[in-house]
């Protein structure tokens, strides 16, 4: 055998045997750089549900603060009469003052006041 030839097949060889070790160098890397970016996405899925715990367990305690109350209107407008009285000094008329005046002495259902004034004047436009 010729030395060239041998020459030539060792080269030939070691660059077949290199280029191989080249190819699992390369899958090697592109196997670590999947486990990576699959940990950092495991990591993210993690924190999103430490989140979406955090904000259940949150609206769990506002949801069990809540105090149903019931109020009717008049109920409520009879705290604000008697909270807020009205101005002496206040004029309007008879009728009005008389649905006050009930209203403050606690009836629930006073009388018919009428027509308000002005109310004919404007119904014929």
């Amino acid at each position: 055998m010729n030395i060239e030839l041998l020459r030539a097949l060792v080269l030939v060889g070691l660059a077949a045997l290199c280029s191989a070790f080249g190819w699992q160098m390369h899958a090697w890397k592109v196997g670590y750089d999947e486990s990576a970016q699959l940990r950092a996405d495991q990591a993210q899925e993690k924190l999103a549900r430490q989140l979406v715990a955090k904000v259940a367990q949150q609206t769990v305690e506002a949801i069990g603060g809540i105090r149903v109350t019931n109020t009717t209107i008049y109920q409520r407008t009879r705290q604000e009469i008697v909270r807020e009285p009205m101005d002496p000094d206040c004029r309007i008329p008879a009728s009005w003052m008389r649905q006050v005046n009930s209203a403050r002495a606690g009836e629930l259902r006073p009388e018919p006041a009428g027509a308000m004034p002005g109310a004919a004047a404007s119904a014929g436009r």
